[in-house]
């Protein structure tokens, strides 16, 4: 897999319910050990992780554009309630999933492109 830019955008931080300063950290050195460049609070990202402290989702909220995504808003991850100690494996499932999804898609689309090529 090819290293793609993850972005963890934070919200404001106004009512945080669980420790996003921690949970980033513990993201990006994982993220950074899958091969991927973290960045924080950049619209320049292949995947982001909107990182909000409570229910509100505000990190989300800003989104400046469009791509993959995982939203953490307090104890839940993309609207599912998880203990505050499962939300970074659970966005890392998540991120793997995305990227093996990826690259399933992009083989299939090698192999069928090859045989097209081949056939005629």
């Amino acid at each position: 897999m090819s290293s793609a830019t993850v972005g963890i955008q934070f919200c404001g931080g106004c009512n945080p319910r669980i420790d996003r300063g921690r949970i980033a950290v513990e993201l990006q050195q994982a993220l950074e050990g899958m091969g991927h460049r973290v960045v924080f609070n950049s619209p320049d990202a292949d995947f982001a992780i909107f990182l909000s402290g409570c229910m509100s989702g505000c990190a989300f909220k800003f989104n400046p554009r469009n791509p993959p995504y995982v939203t953490v808003a307090a104890a839940t991850v993309d609207g599912e309630e998880v203990d505050e100690a499962r939300i970074v494996p659970e966005v890392l499932r998540k991120v793997r999933q995305f990227y093996e999804r990826l690259e399933t898609e992009i083989r299939k689309e090698d192999h069928d492109g090859r045989r097209g090529s081949q056939a005629g």
